[in-house]
C-alpha cells in the first residue's frame, strides 16, 4: 500500500514537473509585448525663407533605450528643408520604446508636410521611400508604419499665422487613426492640420511579423500667404 502511495505521488510529481517546463517553454515561444516609442514635446520647424518647395519629408529618428537621439536618417527628401527639419527633430523630446515592459532602442517615423500657403488640398504625389528600415530588437524586427498618401492642408481664411503644427497620430494595427494628440498648437492652423490629416492614408506598424499598434510624428509646416515669394 505504502509503496503504491509512493508511486501515484511520483507520478503527479513528474507530471507536475513536465507541465512545469512545458509551460516555461510555451512562454519562451510567446511574442514579446513591443509597445512603439513615441514623442512628448516638439518646437517649430523652420521654413527657410528662400524655399517655396512644398511636399512631405519622411525623417526616421533612431533613439537608444533612455529616448535620446542617436541618428537621423532621411527617407524622403526635399533638399531645401530636409537639413534644417533632421536638425531640428533632434532637440525634441521622445519616449522610448518597451519590449515586455523595459526600455529598448527603436526608431520613430516623422512625416513633415510643407505648404507654402497658396496651395489647395490636393494629393500629393509621394515619391516611395528612398530606403525603408527595418528596426531590429536583437531577433525580433519592428517596421515602422508607412505613410501611403497625404493631402495638403487649406490656409485659414484670414489667418495671419505661420510655422509647425505637430501632431502626435496613434494608429491601430490596421492603420486606422485612432486618436491624435497635438504636440505643438498653431491656432487657427491646428484645426486645419487634423482636418487634412482625416484624409491621409497609413500602413500600420509590424513586430515579428504582426501588425501592432503604434505611433506617427506628423508635422504641418505652413507659411502664410502674405510671406514675400523668395525671389520676388
Amino acid at each position: 500500500m505504502i509503496k503504491r502511495i509512493v508511486n501515484v505521488s511520483i507520478s503527479v510529481l513528474m507530471v507536475a514537473v513536465v507541465a512545469a517546463a512545458w509551460a516555461l517553454t510555451s512562454q519562451g515561444k510567446e511574442p514579446g509585448r513591443f509597445v512603439p516609442a513615441s514623442a512628448s514635446k516638439a518646437g517649430n520647424i523652420p521654413y527657410p525663407a528662400s524655399s517655396l518647395d512644398a511636399g512631405v519629408v519622411t525623417l526616421s529618428v533612431d533613439l537608444d533605450k533612455t529616448g535620446q537621439v542617436i541618428a537621423v536618417t532621411i527617407l524622403r527628401d526635399i533638399s531645401s528643408v530636409s537639413g534644417p527639419a533632421a536638425q531640428t527633430v533632434r532637440s525634441w523630446t521622445y519616449i522610448p520604446a518597451t519590449l515586455n515592459g523595459k526600455p529598448v532602442p527603436s526608431t520613430l517615423t516623422i512625416n513633415i508636410l510643407y505648404d507654402p500657403g497658396f496651395l489647395g488640398a490636393d494629393n500629393i504625389p509621394l515619391p516611395p521611400p528612398s530606403q525603408v528600415q527595418p528596426i531590429a530588437t536583437k531577433d525580433q524586427p519592428y517596421y515602422p508604419a508607412q505613410l501611403n498618401t497625404a493631402t495638403f492642408a487649406p490656409y485659414p481664411a484670414k489667418a495671419k499665422a505661420q510655422g509647425a503644427v505637430v501632431l502626435n497620430v496613434m494608429l491601430d494595427a490596421n492603420g486606422n487613426t485612432v486618436n491624435v494628440a497635438i504636440l505643438r498648437d498653431v491656432p487657427p492652423l491646428t484645426a486645419s492640420a487634423t482636418s487634412a490629416l482625416k484624409n491621409w492614408n497609413f500602413s500600420a506598424a509590424s513586430y515579428d511579423g504582426n501588425s501592432i499598434p503604434s505611433h506617427m510624428i506628423v508635422a504641418f509646416v505652413f507659411r502664410s500667404p502674405s510671406t514675400p515669394v523668395p525671389g520676388n
